[in-house]
């Protein structure tokens, strides 16, 4: 069938560099690939509303920051362009066989008498973002006694009832994780209308690059274990875990790729641990990926919690295993994971996974279920039979 889906994204790589970004994007544009008649509404950051055209997606950019939301953090903005996205569809009159929403910003389409079926990707909850950094974030900010901390915490309860009320009223609900499916407020399991189904990758990023190689690229020993955190510097991430480690460890070696607010405390954790020579601050990479991900023994991922960090499936994309504080990949990649709690339990279970690992065994695991041309299969199975299901393919009315 001739499908046509419109996919509410708050933002785009064109705004920021992150994984929630590059997910819509890549899924977005993988589905123009195969057929699908693909537009995205997304934030107008400069205030002027625009229709562009790339990798065959639509894109529209809408206005609705106004001069008093301009001026406060970007996350009070996200509930505006829920109701934004709706009333720009209704006034142009625009068409859809579904709508797909990355992350939860349905409110607006929710109210309407009459229109196309619903499809949600969630890639995390409020209650689980606060636990994995923002209650620390706040707190290492203004300190626990103050009345922000406690409107923060209520912020969270009344957003978490919102996700349940709107979760009870679309048709389908994509968690990217068993992870995420497991803690959805509000829905009970099993319910017909989740299906799993992940982040993926593009194989053209992550060419083949032989271990040693790699690591002699990067001027990295022969001998010894080198560890890799990618992702962005915070402290729920748990990466000064992964320098404390190395501390009291002298055969180990650490690469941290990314950047955030807690890598200034991290080069003073650095500094104080007096492992300068070990642990090496990468930045943020991106064309280089495939060497670094290559040359490491493990990447370790110690974060209090995440949706599904692609990372991950990228480190693997490469052969190389990973070691995380929870379940956050798909269930068919949990051979070539250590699971555990704390980051010393979590390096020596990885090292010595790592020991008995075929790297090539994990990059075909990969390559073989995980890329977005894969991922794009089952958006379309899903979006087709929520089309089929519906007699009502108008935008509202």
């Amino acid at each position: 069938m001739n499908l046509s889906v419109l996919t509410l994204a708050r933002t785009l790589p064109l705004h920021f560099v992150g994984g929630l970004e590059e997910s819509s994007w890549n899924l977005a544009r993988t589905l123009a690939r195969v057929g699908v008649g693909e537009t995205i509404l997304t934030t107008s950051f400069d205030g002027k509303a625009r229709v562009t055209h790339q990798d065959g997606v639509e894109i529209h950019e809408i206005p609705y920051v106004d001069d008093r939301l301009r001026n406060r953090p970007t996350y009070r903005w996200w509930p505006h362009f829920a109701f934004a996205a709706a009333r720009y569809v209704r006034e142009r009159a625009m068409k859809a066989d579904v709508i797909h929403s990355q992350s939860l910003y349905v409110d607006g389409f929710l109210r309407w008498p009459r229109r196309p079926p619903i499809a949600v990707t969630m890639h995390g909850t409020p209650r689980g973002d606060y636990v994995g950094g923002a209650r620390d974030k706040l707190i290492d900010e203004v300190g626990w006694a103050h009345p922000r901390v406690l409107l923060q915490h209520l912020d969270v309860i009344r957003n978490t009832r919102r996700v349940r009320r709107q979760l009870k009223r679309v048709e389908a609900i994509v968690p990217v994780s068993r992870h995420v499916a497991e803690i959805l407020p509000g829905v009970d399991r099993p319910d017909p209308r989740v299906r799993i189904i992940p982040n993926g990758i593009d194989p053209s990023d992550f060419p083949l690059v032989d271990h040693a190689d790699a690591r002699s690229r990067l001027d990295l020993p022969a001998d010894g274990h080198v560890l890799l955190y990618v992702g962005r510097i915070e402290k729920s991430k748990g990466v000064h875990r992964l320098v404390d480690l190395v501390s009291a460890q002298p055969d180990l070696v650490l690469l941290v790729a990314g950047e955030g607010p807690y890598l200034s405390a991290l080069r003073e954790r650095i500094a104080s641990r007096h492992v300068q020579a070990r642990v090496r601050l990468l930045g943020r990479i991106r064309e280089e990926r495939p060497t670094i991900y290559a040359a490491a023994d493990l990447v370790c991922l110690p974060s209090l919690h995440e949706g599904q960090p692609i990372s991950l499936v990228e480190a693997m994309a490469e052969g190389t295993p990973v070691a995380t504080s929870h379940p956050w990949i798909p269930d068919e990649l949990l051979p070539y994971a250590a699971i555990e709690p704390d980051a010393d339990g979590m390096v020596r279970a990885g090292l010595a996974l790592a020991e008995q690992t075929n790297r090539m065994e994990v990059r075909e695991a990969v390559l073989s279920r995980f890329t977005w041309d894969r991922i794009a299969e089952s958006y379309v199975g899903l979006f087709e039979h929520l089309a089929v299901g519906s007699s009502n393919p108008t935008s509202g009315s």
